[in-house]
């Protein structure tokens, strides 16, 4: 019997493909099947990579507000990729979930999801943008640049990195792509550095259903430790997909034309949220959206301001990556044709404004580079959805089934944390 997984990833699979010229090769459906099985199995290699990295980055700092962007980091990486070669390449595969799949794949499935992504909704703004920026004279593989211009549209450019305007340059544009929200990715290039991978996404959307400001009400955030916090608690009343089950329940609230959803899981009264993060997999979220259904919800959630600035060194490491950091034996030969390079950083920051009337959030990761040598029910009874204590949030697109953003709130009124 085929998991709901299964029939879940091959639905969104058809969408990127059904836009597809036929043509009269007779093997054409053949291949056409093959193809989007694998778009569905790396959609589930993908998802299984966010849940993996939200638990690691939870390990570190468990204790902490967590908001990532999986799809910014996947997109960072994934360029970082097109240049590791040996157990550098094997490591970074195993974590991503590249293992199955060629180069060609991936890069591939990459361009169809961020294509997809930016088209998904007219009324909701998503917009992607990679850039490479490496030391002026530095010998960069003209394949390395290419292909990530050809799939990630990545922006190229030499820059003198000793020049007091290099950081300026690429803080300049980080700030651009995400409209101002995150002005600065880097505080200084060292010596060593000889290139930054660097990706940014920009969200902005309205909510479907607003909620009403003039219910919006200063009350009790109640977090882990039995204490309690004043926030600003929205409220709304609609009809909306719900699911629930012993340990949590969840709402999705949709933007725009309702491609991208808003979704809050909130644990039952006496469960640890650290344990229903744990617990959370591709396969359970799956099946979570396959088992929502439609009902009447009053929604009451508190507003949400925060930054997130954080080094994914060690959770990266922690989930198999380990050669890219290790500057002995390291191979990024496909980027200069030497075993010179190892990933000396990977910087994520992250930002959300969630209030009334919609949503915007940003994340920039930045990828540092350096050289080793200096070269339920659905009746008509009302659900009341009541986010006073720690819930876990993501930011989701429907047809793609991509997790752009997930994280966990345990106290509104801290407004920025630093993970290093």
């Amino acid at each position: 019997m085929k998991s709901p997984l299964f029939l879940i990833l091959l639905v969104v699979s058809n969408l990127y493909f059904a836009g597809c010229k036929k043509d009269n090769n007779p093997n054409s459906s053949t291949n056409d099947v093959k193809s989007k099985l694998k778009s569905a199995q790396i959609v589930n290699a993908s998802n299984k990579y966010c849940f993996e990295l939200l638990k690691s980055i939870q390990n570190k700092a468990p204790d902490k507000n967590l908001f990532i962007s999986p799809f910014s980091t996947m997109e960072a990486l994934s360029m970082a990729y097109n240049g590791a070669a040996g157990t550098t390449k094997d490591e970074m595969a195993g974590v991503l979930g590249f293992s199955q799949y060629s180069d060609n794949e991936i890069n591939e499935y990459n361009q169809s999801l961020t294509s997809a992504l930016t088209q998904a909704d007219e009324k909701v703004k998503f917009e992607v943008a990679n850039s490479i920026w490496y030391k002026q004279g530095f010998p960069v593989l003209q394949s390395f640049l290419d292909v990530n211009s050809e799939y990630y549209d990545a922006e190229v450019k030499a820059l003198d990195f000793s020049s007091p305007d290099a950081v300026t340059t690429i803080n300049n544009w980080a700030d651009a792509k995400t409209h101002d929200k995150i002005q600065t990715i880097i505080d200084a290039i060292p010596p060593e550095a000889v290139m930054y991978l660097i990706n940014a996404i920009y969200f902005k959307g309205t909510w479907q259903y607003e909620f009403d400001k003039t219910k919006t009400t200063t009350t009790d955030f109640f977090l882990e430790d039995g204490s309690t916090v004043q926030q600003n608690q929205m409220s709304m009343e609609t009809s909306l997909n719900y699911y629930s089950n012993e340990d949590f329940e969840v709402v999705e609230l949709p933007y725009g034309s309702g491609a991208f959803n808003f979704m809050i899981v909130l644990p039952l009264p006496g469960k640890n949220i650290n344990d229903i993060t744990t617990g959370l997999t591709d396969i359970k979220w799956a099946d979570i959206i396959s088992s929502m259904s439609k009902v009447k919800v009053v929604v009451k959630m508190p507003r949400i301001q925060f930054e997130l600035n954080s080094l994914l060194n060690d959770p990266l490491i922690n989930l198999g990556m380990k050669s890219a950091f290790n500057a002995d034996i390291a191979d990024f030969s496909r980027i200069d044709g030497a075993k010179d390079l190892f990933i000396s950083k990977v910087i994520h920051k992250t930002y959300i404004d969630l209030d009334e009337e919609g949503t915007e959030a940003a994340a920039v990761t930045a990828i540092e580079i350096l050289t080793t040598s200096e070269g339920p029910d659905s009746g008509d009874h009302t659900i009341f959805f009541v986010a006073d204590r720690p819930f876990i949030y993501a930011i989701t697109e429907k047809s793609t089934g991509a997790v752009l953003f997930i994280g966990k709130m345990l106290d509104p009124t801290v407004s920025k944390v630093d993970i290093q």
